[in-house]
């Protein structure tokens, strides 16, 4: 199934257009549901859906649709979950299709009604959605769904046009429910830095769900490599079945300018730190003994790997490689991306 085949699915079935308050017969959300499930188990849908994502949102917020049907607002986007990421308990208040397109979610759902009652989260189960699994919310919703992995995690939304807030202006407010927080621009210097970092990181993740897509998936990729950091076009690269290595004599430069480097030791170990104003973050964090490292790169504005003191030269370039996965040095070659 392709992406004009979804499309048209919908103008064949009874879904009311964005103007019209009323809901679609929940045989024509299960339909919904099982075209996307259909389309997502031979690639093409997803390969269409990724190639929308990757020219329109880059670098969007999360959830920012890719995709809208005009004639019916049904918006269509994708979310991204870092490893450990909780949503947070929210609700859902018009029907939505889901899928989980890479890894693997947990979804923990709350009873409404009892919720509404007690003004209170109340549980009702928790499962697991792996990559394939496909549902739909048809009545008033309350879930949390989170990343339990070490990886990153996709899944695909689909949404009508009037999904919202409702609960808490019916009862007042709910303990534990999650108010949707608005979208802001970073204020600071590591702020805007590690925005960059999560961007890259979604690039990342959309080149490891593509990966094993097969030949089709390549011009996506290599749109990918062409838009990425260093560390995105090292995984792109591979993706691809090409390699493109980071030499110890590679010469790496500082980016993120207004963020200063400090080290920190903390319970044997060594920490690399950024901060900028009052936000800091750590980056890295070795063996005490491998601080003098660590200090060798928070001094640096250029430096190769065959300079970092006091490492065998695979641990010097698996400590340049963390720097330029995280961005904060890239070789001079990857400046301009």
């Amino acid at each position: 199934m392709r992406l004009a085949e979804l499309t048209a699915l919908f103008g064949r079935l009874d879904f009311p257009g964005p103007e019209d308050r009323g809901h679609p017969a929940r045989d024509d959300v299960r339909a919904v549901e099982g075209a996307v499930r259909d389309g997502l188990s031979d690639d093409e849908l997803l390969l269409d859906l990724f190639a929308l994502e990757i020219e329109r949102r880059d670098g969007a917020p999360d959830l920012a649709p890719f995709h809208v049907i005009p004639e019916l607002g049904v918006r269509l986007a994708f979310a991204y979950w870092r490893p450990g990421r909780a949503a947070g308990a929210h609700e859902h208040s018009d029907w939505t299709v889901t899928a989980v397109v890479h890894n693997t979610l947990d979804v923990a759902t709350f009873d409404w009604d009892a919720t509404a009652r007690a003004r209170r989260l109340v549980p009702k189960r928790l499962f697991s959605a792996e990559a394939g699994r496909v549902g739909h919310i048809y009545g008033p919703c309350i879930h949390d769904p989170r990343n339990p992995t070490g990886s990153w995690s996709i899944s695909l939304h689909l949404f009508g046009p009037h999904d919202g807030p409702v609960i808490e202006a019916q009862v007042g407010p709910i303990d534990g429910l999650t108010p949707a927080a608005p979208w802001a621009a970073p204020d600071d210097a590591l702020s805007a830095a590690l925005l960059a970092h999560e961007r890259e990181c979604v690039r990342r993740a959309q080149i490891d769900a593509l990966e094993r897509r097969g030949p089709q998936a390549a011009p996506l990729l290599a749109r990918l490599h062409a838009r990425g950091d260093a560390g995105t076009r090292r995984r792109a690269a591979r993706a691809l079945g090409r390699t493109e290595a980071l030499g110890a004599h590679a010469v790496l430069s500082r980016r993120w300018p207004g963020v200063e480097l400090d080290v920190a030791p903390r319970a044997g170990r060594a920490e690399l730190v950024a901060h900028s104003g009052g936000r800091v973050q750590v980056l890295l964090r070795v063996d005490a003994w491998a601080g003098p490292a660590l200090r060798a790169v928070s001094a640096a504005r250029e430096l190769r790997p065959s300079d970092l003191p006091g490492l065998a030269e695979a641990e010097q370039l698996a400590l340049a490689r963390a720097l330029v996965d995280w961005g904060t040095f890239q070789p001079f070659e990857a400046q301009e991306n």
